[in-house]
């Protein structure tokens, strides 16, 4: 028996050393989360990343941009409810992955395999709405068909919404050739340090005018906003600011109102907040998504910094809808008062949609919203014409044939209760064609006006004429 209680009591003793064990790696987890070392170029680093990324895939804490921490009992799991909402949709799911729009494809991860990489960590997270009151929502065609609203003159703060005014006076004094996209611009002491979500540099720190800008888009880095204006107001942050109001007056928002270049609530800047309304805001994406460079930032999926060590930092995507339903941008927005504010802009074949939502509670609601309305939106696409179909004869003047088959390129679909005009266009080509040469176009109208095109492609090859039949038709008044 004393044998016996003697193996016990060895076995015990290895069970509360092992416990002691783990207690102490979870000690030295938690202070590794607080003891984060920063990189030559600013970027935070630390040594539980991969723990950090699991989090941020997993969802058990949402990453945002300002203010406390959201427990997952609240915020939910946001890719389950995304898999979710999008079990119910009458199109398939990968509808719109990867969308052409304008020819620019949605951009892929830009991190070289080859580098070594480090996520960035957040440093701040966002938190629960005070906002209490009814979703704002403006949800529309690009060219003005409405498909839902609610509250959409009510004014209401928007957060970070606020940096794609930024971008927009910035790339319009570029267009002026008062700065350069390719600036190398440099953080201060009045840029560096600003709260919420942050590019975490150092006074010094370089950037080029283009990278700020994306990291507005993409991370919504409130430094880098700040470090915008301040090198486009040569100085002045408030001359910056009166530039974004000018710029909101010229687009016709009129019940918008920019205080701050990046949004930040009144708590932080001493300032009131940056406001506007929901349907101000789709004339402010209508603008933004005009612009190929925004969308093309707006698209990618992640922002990566290299370091003087040559280390990839990653900065995620704010956006969680990149890449469903057609959605290439475009902002989120948060703060305590304003709640969880999101623009989605998204391109489903030839259905080009800017969706707004104000005011959610959670960003499981904000993406829920959004995700709700691209359903309804299936639901009412009706397919008008299919990839490849017949759209008649084409004329080609100096070719063997006079006419030839033309294929359109793309399905097209409309809105029910949207009813657009179509009208061919022959292109008149002139000379040899080969098997899927453009030659007309199939022009789709709102009210008269000409809101987008599709390719009409030529459906076989079809060779020159020779010379002397050539001058033959040339004298013969094309008879021949």
């Amino acid at each position: 028996m004393k044998k016996n209680r003697k193996y016990l009591n060895v076995i015990l003793l290895f069970f509360l050393l092992l416990m002691q064990t783990y207690s102490a790696k979870d000690d030295n987890l938690y202070i590794s989360e607080r003891s984060q070392t920063e990189t030559t170029s600013g970027t935070i680093e630390s040594s539980n990343d991969s723990i950090d990324s699991i989090i941020d895939e997993t969802n058990n804490e949402i990453t945002g941009s300002e203010g406390g921490i959201v427990p997952s009992s609240v915020e939910g799991d946001i890719e389950s409810i995304i898999n979710t909402e999008l079990e119910k949709t009458k199109l398939d799911s990968t509808q719109g992955v990867t969308p052409k729009v304008d020819g620019i494809e949605t951009q892929k991860s830009k991190i070289d395999p080859k580098k070594p990489l480090q996520y960035a960590v957040d440093k701040e997270k966002e938190g629960l709405s005070k906002y209490k009151e009814g979703l704002l929502k403006f949800v529309a065609t690009k060219e003005g068909y409405v498909l839902d609203k609610n509250l959409e003159n009510k004014v209401h703060p928007i957060a970070s919404l606020t940096k794609i005014m930024n971008i927009l006076v910035t790339l319009d004094e570029v267009e002026k050739g008062n700065v350069s996209l390719e600036d190398n611009v440099c953080f201060n002491s009045q840029t560096t340090n600003i709260g919420g979500s942050w590019l975490n540099v150092k006074i010094g720190d370089c950037y080029k005018l283009k990278d700020l800008l994306r990291s507005e888009i993409i991370y919504s880095a409130n430094n880098a906003a700040y470090l915008v204006a301040y090198h486009v107001g040569k100085g002045d942050i408030e001359t910056f600011v009166k530039k974004m109001n000018q710029k909101a007056k010229d687009l016709g928002m009129s019940n918008t109102k920019f205080y701050t270049p990046a949004g930040l609530p009144t708590s932080m800047t001493g300032k009131n907040f940056d406001i506007s309304t929901a349907s101000d805001l789709y004339i402010m994406a209508k603008a933004a998504i005009s612009n190929n460079n925004i969308r093309e930032w707006a698209s990618e999926p992640d922002l990566v910094f290299l370091n003087s060590n040559n280390v990839q930092i990653v900065y995620k995507s704010r956006n969680k809808l990149l890449n469903r339903y057609g959605i290439y941008g475009l902002k989120t927005g948060f703060h305590e008062q304003a709640g969880y504010n999101m623009i989605v802009a998204s391109k489903q074949e030839n259905i080009e949609v800017i969706s707004i939502i104000l005011g959610a509670r959670t960003e499981a609601e904000r993406i829920s919203e959004q995700l709700k309305e691209f359903q309804t939106l299936s639901s009412r696409m009706k397919l008008v014409y299919s990839k490849g179909k017949n759209m008649g004869q084409f004329n080609l003047k100096y070719a063997v044939k006079r006419k030839i088959d033309g294929i359109l390129s793309d399905k097209i679909y409309e809105i029910v209760g949207n009813n657009y005009e179509y009208k061919i266009k022959d292109l008149k080509i002139k000379t040899v064609v080969k098997k899927g040469t453009v030659i007309g176009k199939l022009e789709i109208l709102k009210d008269g006006n000409l809101i987008s095109t599709v390719d009409i492609l030529a459906a076989e090859d079809v060779k020159e004429l020779g010379w002397f039949r050539k001058f033959l038709r040339i004298i013969s008044f094309g008879i021949i």
